[in-house]
Protein backbone atom coordinates (compact mmCIF):
# COMPACT_ATOMS: atom_id res chain seq x y z
CA UNK A 1 0.00 0.00 0.00
CA UNK A 2 3.05 2.65 0.80
CA UNK A 3 4.82 1.77 -2.34
CA UNK A 4 1.12 2.46 -4.54
CA UNK A 5 0.89 5.96 -2.85
CA UNK A 6 1.83 8.57 -5.34
CA UNK A 7 1.06 11.40 -3.13
CA UNK A 8 4.52 12.70 -2.35
CA UNK A 9 5.86 12.00 -6.20
CA UNK A 10 5.53 15.34 -7.67
CA UNK A 11 5.62 15.08 -11.76
CA UNK A 12 3.35 12.98 -13.64
CA UNK A 13 6.67 11.70 -15.24
CA UNK A 14 7.68 10.89 -11.68
CA UNK A 15 3.66 9.01 -11.24
CA UNK A 16 4.32 7.08 -14.32
CA UNK A 17 7.76 5.71 -13.46
CA UNK A 18 6.73 4.85 -10.12
CA UNK A 19 3.32 3.12 -11.27
CA UNK A 20 5.62 0.96 -13.76
CA UNK A 21 7.93 -0.30 -11.26
CA UNK A 22 4.95 -1.61 -9.10
CA UNK A 23 3.72 -3.18 -12.10
CA UNK A 24 7.32 -4.62 -12.02
CA UNK A 25 7.29 -5.77 -9.14
CA UNK A 26 3.55 -7.38 -9.18
CA UNK A 27 4.89 -8.72 -12.55
CA UNK A 28 7.74 -10.24 -10.64
CA UNK A 29 5.83 -11.61 -7.32
CA UNK A 30 3.23 -13.57 -9.98
CA UNK A 31 6.07 -15.37 -11.75
CA UNK A 32 7.89 -16.16 -8.79
CA UNK A 33 4.44 -17.71 -7.03
CA UNK A 34 4.09 -19.80 -10.44
CA UNK A 35 7.80 -21.03 -10.24
CA UNK A 36 6.66 -22.58 -6.76
CA UNK A 37 4.22 -23.66 -7.26
CA UNK A 38 5.16 -26.06 -10.25
CA UNK A 39 8.15 -26.66 -7.93
CA UNK A 40 10.67 -24.70 -10.43
CA UNK A 41 14.35 -23.63 -9.02
CA UNK A 42 17.27 -22.25 -10.16
CA UNK A 43 18.44 -25.52 -10.84
CA UNK A 44 15.48 -25.76 -13.40
CA UNK A 45 17.04 -27.02 -16.55
CA UNK A 46 15.62 -24.90 -19.80
CA UNK A 47 15.60 -25.51 -23.23
CA UNK A 48 14.01 -24.02 -26.35
CA UNK A 49 13.29 -26.58 -29.10
CA UNK A 50 15.23 -26.42 -32.68
CA UNK A 51 13.83 -26.00 -35.57
CA UNK A 52 13.95 -29.39 -37.71
CA UNK A 53 15.06 -27.63 -40.79
CA UNK A 54 11.87 -28.13 -42.77
CA UNK A 55 8.92 -25.70 -42.09
CA UNK A 56 6.81 -28.56 -43.20
CA UNK A 57 7.61 -30.39 -40.26
CA UNK A 58 8.39 -27.60 -37.79
CA UNK A 59 5.80 -29.10 -34.83
CA UNK A 60 6.05 -31.51 -32.05
CA UNK A 61 4.01 -33.15 -30.12
CA UNK A 62 4.18 -34.50 -25.98
CA UNK A 63 4.20 -38.47 -26.81
CA UNK A 64 3.87 -41.23 -23.57
CA UNK A 65 6.45 -43.66 -25.80
CA UNK A 66 4.78 -46.54 -23.21
CA UNK A 67 8.34 -48.04 -23.17
CA UNK A 68 8.18 -48.42 -26.97
CA UNK A 69 11.17 -47.78 -29.82
CA UNK A 70 8.23 -48.04 -32.31
CA UNK A 71 6.21 -44.93 -32.40
CA UNK A 72 2.93 -46.50 -34.06
CA UNK A 73 3.11 -47.16 -30.02
CA UNK A 74 3.67 -44.05 -29.09
CA UNK A 75 0.51 -41.89 -27.30
CA UNK A 76 -0.01 -37.94 -28.02
CA UNK A 77 -0.01 -36.79 -23.98
CA UNK A 78 -3.21 -34.46 -24.04
CA UNK A 79 -3.27 -31.23 -21.89
CA UNK A 80 -6.92 -30.57 -20.53
CA UNK A 81 -8.02 -32.90 -22.81
CA UNK A 82 -6.62 -31.07 -25.93
CA UNK A 83 -3.49 -31.42 -27.99
CA UNK A 84 -0.99 -28.99 -28.14
CA UNK A 85 1.48 -28.09 -30.78
CA UNK A 86 4.89 -26.94 -29.97
CA UNK A 87 6.85 -24.82 -32.50
CA UNK A 88 10.86 -24.17 -32.66
CA UNK A 89 11.60 -21.41 -30.27
CA UNK A 90 9.09 -22.38 -27.54
CA UNK A 91 10.38 -23.01 -24.19
CA UNK A 92 10.40 -26.32 -22.44
CA UNK A 93 11.65 -26.77 -18.48
CA UNK A 94 12.77 -29.65 -16.61
CA UNK A 95 12.32 -29.52 -12.86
Amino acid sequence: VELQSTEALGSIADRAEHIGLINRIDTAIQQLELCESYGITGGSKFFTLPGTGDPNYDNYVVAHDCESHRPENWEEVLFDGRSIRLQQGDLVIQK
